[in-house]
């Protein structure tokens, strides 16, 4: 309903068509506790989500027995009726195809019993088109938020035709007589062998599919986190992935940061729901990723070109890399219209 109202209010028309899936029932983390207000310009009750931490030690940890409790359907809606969330369940705006929206969307509602389901969260399975599919999991963030999964699926090793083709010319007549019109199928035969099997040729010989038939292609992985102070629940999904892009909102630098500490500044990225690189590094080594991108840095960091936002991008990557394990050409800080080719394992030299 965000999108449509978006699209259609501010008049823009040159959108390509779009068709809008929408992921039902978002649940908050157990850790964030609703609080009722009141807002004196509109005199209605309005309420927030707050990160409920421990104050029993002097380094204010988050009090993980609220992690050992299970996501349940709550949100912003019903509980906050002055959020956009809840308004936009009483919105009628239908599609409309002279704003580019196709009318095919599906709502799509969480799955608890999924495989890959962690700490009693929920999985949506977005899409899934066979070699490519889409899931989403809960963030804990003050506001109902979700990561992203996109893998793809692993492929069949290749047939070594060189290995096969002079064993079936060499058994081509037998094989004929056995009533297979063309003995070349036989390739595909062999190379959808269960691992471990072999097939017989009529003279005797025996290959076995492991001897002729390469080792699986592994399919890529990418992760797309939101904005998170925890992504727990996208870990059964997010296991040894390929490309992991994590938020990394704010950090401590000495030297430019003065009167705090990266205990507070980290105390305080928790409290507004967000990560500092080295909490995006623990949860690359976590997974067991291959690289990490970080995204979404506090407005204080130009990130331009300069040599002194350089200097100040490499430190928060080098935060990442010793929290994560990886090496330095593994981590990088990302830029609008970065580009980073993913490889194959066919592709890998």
């Amino acid at each position: 309903m965000w999108l449509r109202v978006a699209i259609r209010y501010s008049v823009s028309r040159i959108v390509p068509n779009y068709i809008v899936h929408e992921l039902k029932n978002i649940p908050m983390a157990p850790e964030w506790r609703h609080t009722s207000g009141y807002n004196s310009k509109s005199g209605n009750s309005r309420g927030k989500f707050f990160l409920s931490l421990s104050n029993k030690n002097k380094e204010q940890k988050e009090d993980k027995s609220s992690l050992l409790v299970p996501w349940g359907p709550r949100g912003l809606a019903g509980e906050d009726p002055s959020a956009w969330i809840s308004q936009a369940q009483t919105v009628n705006l239908q599609a409309d195809h002279n704003f580019g929206e196709v009318s095919e969307g599906r709502d799509i509602y969480p799955q608890f019993d999924h495989p890959d389901c962690v700490h009693g969260a929920p999985i949506w399975e977005v899409e899934n088109e066979g070699d490519v599919a889409v899931f989403a999991a809960p963030m804990s963030h003050g506001i109902p938020c979700v990561g992203y999964v996109v893998k793809e699926q692993t492929k069949p090793g290749r047939l070594r035709p060189d290995l096969v083709q002079p064993i079936i010319e060499r058994n081509f007549n037998a094989l004929k007589e056995s009533v297979i019109r063309n003995p070349l199928k036989i390739m595909a035969v062999i190379k959808n062998l269960p691992v471990g099997s072999s097939f017989t040729f009529p003279d005797g010989t025996v290959i076995k599919q492991s001897d002729v038939v390469e080792h699986p292609i592994q399919g890529r992985k990418i992760v797309i986190l939101g904005d998170t102070l925890d992504p727990r629940a996208i870990e059964g999904l997010a296991k040894n992935a390929d490309v992991l892009i994590h938020e990394a909102t704010n950090t401590y630098l000495s030297g430019i940061d003065s009167r705090t500490s990266l205990e507070e500044v980290t105390l305080d990225c928790k409290r507004h729901g967000h990560s500092t690189p080295y909490m995006a590094g623990e949860f690359a080594k976590r997974i067991g990723v291959k690289r990490l991108i970080l995204n979404h840095f506090s407005s204080r960091y130009k990130g331009d070109q300069c040599l002194d936002s350089i200097a100040i991008m490499t430190r928060i990557e080098r935060q990442a890399i010793e929290a994560s394990g990886l090496p330095e050409t593994h981590v990088a800080s990302g830029w609008d219209f970065m580009m980073l080719p993913v490889i194959k394992d066919e592709d890998k030299s």
